[in-house]
């Protein structure tokens, strides 16, 4: 069984999408309120001195991503992690004051012709750092808080890829340990038939080739069509009636329609196989009775078989085991399964949703 890998969706373009409408946003408001914008911030100056701005936000934004969260969030918190997520904070503030300075004093003004503070009388070095920190914290957080969703929504994303992987390994592990006694029983059975030289042999040994065909093949997907796996169990009964010389008793009804309904593989296979095994087959006045009736959307099976007082293994072991580990992991919160055992008579009745 393969589990498709989700893939992860590319984040820069959310990025780029989120971050283009911010300045887009900007340009529009200073292209729209002529009255309020600086004679100096006119035609391509304003812009360019926009999308400075904009780098800025961007680098409160994401410094604290690396600076910050990551010690936070990369193995168990403890002091040395707290004091370097402290230091990656008051880092961050002084690159952004940095990167702010740079921009206006060394690009802005000179080059642009942009000046901040050319009507600001109260300017001073200590309030520019204090005016940076606080303009520009709310971007500090939110970037904090990205880095935190994101953590969060990958570690789930790593938990479910961890748990379907071993959902895929378990279900491939039960599946390998289906239909064992089966198979080495009727390839002992063909033996026979060919020792004696019995006509039978011949369409024993074929019908025998179709379901090992369906084993190889079909019963690797993850689903296939409900007809199919109960040709299966067809072929199954047949080659019990060639082992048994038509000495089996078995009244099977099938009843509702088949038009496409979906099924795990080799799911119903093992109550019958279980019924083979320890069932008595032989008594015609207690016949081995499998009932299937199907809707659309649903199975219904119901199977009773008297004992075999002869039969020294216990009723069920690890087929019928293995198949309610199968619907657990299939078929969650959509099967009913019930099993009465008493020591004459075994009875399974299961209901499915497809």
């Amino acid at each position: 069984m393969t589990v498709a890998r989700p893939r992860a969706f590319p984040e820069w373009p959310i990025h780029l999408l989120i971050w283009g409408l911010l300045l887009t946003k900007d340009l529009v408001v200073i292209y729209t309120t002529p009255a309020d914008r600086p004679p100096a911030l006119a035609g391509a100056t304003a812009g360019l001195v926009t999308l400075g701005y904009l780098l800025i936000n961007a680098t409160a934004f994401y410094l604290p991503v690396g600076l910050v969260a990551r010690p936070l969030l990369t193995g168990a918190l403890n002091w040395p992690r707290f004091g370097r997520a402290a230091g990656g904070l008051l880092l961050t503030l002084l690159l952004i004051t940095g990167v702010r300075y740079g921009l206006e004093f060394l690009v802005f003004k000179p080059l642009l012709g942009f000046d901040n503070y050319e009507h600001n009388p109260t300017f001073t070095a200590r309030w520019f750092v204090e005016n940076s920190v606080r303009f520009y914290f709310d971007y500090v957080l939110y970037g904090l808080l990205y880095a935190f969703i994101r953590h969060q929504l990958l570690t789930e994303r790593r938990r479910r890829e961890t748990q379907q992987a071993h959902t895929a390994a378990e279900l491939t592990f039960l599946r390998s340990q289906l239909n064992p006694h089966f198979l080495f029983n009727t390839i002992n059975d063909i033996y026979a038939l060919v020792y004696q030289q019995s006509e039978a042999a011949p369409r024993a040994l074929l019908k025998l080739a179709e379901l090992l065909r369906y084993m190889l093949h079909d019963a690797h997907h993850d689903q296939v069509l409900l007809s199919r796996e109960l040709d299966y169990l067809n072929g199954l009964i047949e080659l019990q009636r060639i082992g048994s010389k038509d000495n089996l008793h078995l009244d099977y009804q099938l009843r509702g329609p088949l038009n496409g309904q979906l099924i795990a593989p080799m799911l119903l296979v093992s109550f019958v196989e279980n019924a083979f095994k320890h069932g008595l087959l032989t008594d015609a006045a207690r016949p081995v009775t499998l009932h299937l009736d199907l809707t659309a959307t649903t199975l219904d099976l119901r199977l009773h078989n008297a004992r075999n007082e002869q039969q020294k293994d216990q009723v069920g072991g690890i087929g019928l085991a293995n198949v309610r580990r199968r619907l657990a992991l299939l078929y969650p919160d959509r099967h009913t399964l019930t099993i009465a055992d008493s020591p004459t008579d075994f009875q399974v009745t299961l209901r499915l949703a497809l």
